[in-house]
């Protein structure tokens, strides 16, 4: 699944050196699962910030304030 393997280790804590086959392997389920959830939550979270500025631009126009 993952090619880079080295480049992974690089980027990750020591104790991963140490992990076997199969634990690679879940882990890189496990890292695809989870960046996968950064983005959800990123892309909801940009969401609730476009909708809070549109309700605070209504609110400052309801109030005279440019």
């Amino acid at each position: 699944m993952l090619d880079g393997s080295v480049q992974r280790h690089k980027l990750h804590a020591n104790w991963q050196r140490f992990t076997n086959y199969i634990e690679e392997q879940r882990l890189a389920v496990l890292e695809t699962r989870i960046e996968r959830r950064k983005r959800i939550l990123a892309d909801d979270v940009a969401e609730r910030r476009r909708i809070m500025m549109r309700a605070i631009r209504r609110m400052r126009r309801a109030e005279g304030k440019t």
